[in-house]
């Protein structure tokens, strides 16, 4: 497999298990929130929605620049 492709899909995996485990630990934070607060539901504020709108953001650059090191290492 050529190299940029092979970077590429090493960038795409770990986007998508860093933003999936960020996903989890922002969900699990606001479900304990929610029992502090005795409510049966909290939406995310917006600190938290910024998180993961940032961190969206870098995972979809994260592909391209593990091809570009691929690339550079090749």
């Amino acid at each position: 497999m050529h190299s940029m492709m092979t970077g590429g899909l090493v960038g795409l995996a770990l986007a998508v298990v860093l933003y999936f485990f960020e996903y989890a630990a922002i969900n699990r934070a606001v479900k304990e929130r929610a029992q502090r607060k005795k409510v049966r539901t909290v939406a995310l504020e917006q600190s938290e929605r910024s998180r993961l709108r940032s961190l969206g953001w870098f995972c979809l650059v994260l592909p391209f620049a593990g091809a570009g090191m691929g690339w550079l290492l090749a």
